[in-house]
């Protein structure tokens, strides 16, 4: 569960003027509701397949996918046989809870809601993805795979897109931090110029080519926090109160 000063954080940053937009591999179901409920500009789900942006005033929601219906249907099909393979071949994985809301990619859990499974596993894992030629990346939690010429970076890209922004603009990239804790965030961490690992990325910084600029002291939601914490100082705001403990 997030804590409170995760929504507090993202509170501070609205009330600060800083636009925040979520980067996720969590579902589209996921993603309508955060755009919703949330304060943020926007929500790039599944790893970039899709873009929801909640237009407050006019109540309606705009979402936008990097792959057509038809290739969503053909990805499907191709993912099944995915499925298939990781819950005979790997012992003790499941595929994600969320599922279910997912339109685009396949999200198989590795400590979750099961394990956690090793390294070994979580290799294993990528393999039979990469065998059978999808795109895979590694969460903390997860392994999401996907057919289809999309990432973080790509999603971002066209979010900016949409607002008439152009993400190679130095003058936009200027603009933006990013905060990641996985090696899904890797494409983020090499494209962008400010970027924030929380401490939990630590023990994956080996396996990473292109690591965050800064790593904050606390992990996930505590390390989030610390990051909005600097940003606002630097900005002259109030610091975001830290959760108990």
């Amino acid at each position: 569960m997030l804590p409170a000063s995760t929504f507090q954080a993202l509170w501070a940053l609205d009330e600060a003027g800083v636009r925040t937009v979520l980067v996720t591999g969590r579902p589209a179901g996921w993603c309508d509701n955060i755009a919703r409920m949330w304060p943020v500009a926007g929500v790039i789900g599944e790893n970039g397949a899709l873009i929801y942006v909640y237009d407050r005033p006019q109540r309606r929601m705009r979402r936008t996918y990097l792959l057509g219906e038809q290739e969503r249907r053909e990805a499907r099909r191709k993912l099944e046989r995915i499925r298939e393979r990781v819950l005979s071949e790997v012992p003790g994985c499941a595929i994600a809870n969320d599922q279910p809301f997912r339109l685009a990619d396949l999200a198989v859990d590795f400590r979750e809601d099961v394990g956690p499974l090793g390294p070994a596993e979580v290799r294993e894992i990528c393999r039979i993805m990469q065998s059978e030629g999808a795109t895979y990346k590694v969460s903390s939690i997860h392994v999401n795979c996907w057919y289809g010429a999309f990432d973080k970076v790509t999603g971002l890209r066209r979010f900016l897109a949409d607002e008439g922004r152009d993400l190679d603009d130095p003058r936009i990239r200027e603009t933006l931090a990013f905060t990641g804790d996985s090696p899904n965030d890797e494409p983020l961490f090499q494209a962008l110029e400010t970027t924030i690992g929380v401490a939990n990325i630590l023990p994956f910084l080996p396996d990473l080519r292109h690591p965050p600029a800064f790593i904050t002291k606390q992990e996930a939601a505590a390390g989030f926090a610390e990051a909005v914490e600097i940003i606002l100082a630097k900005r002259g705001r109030r610091p975001v109160p830290r959760p108990p403990g």
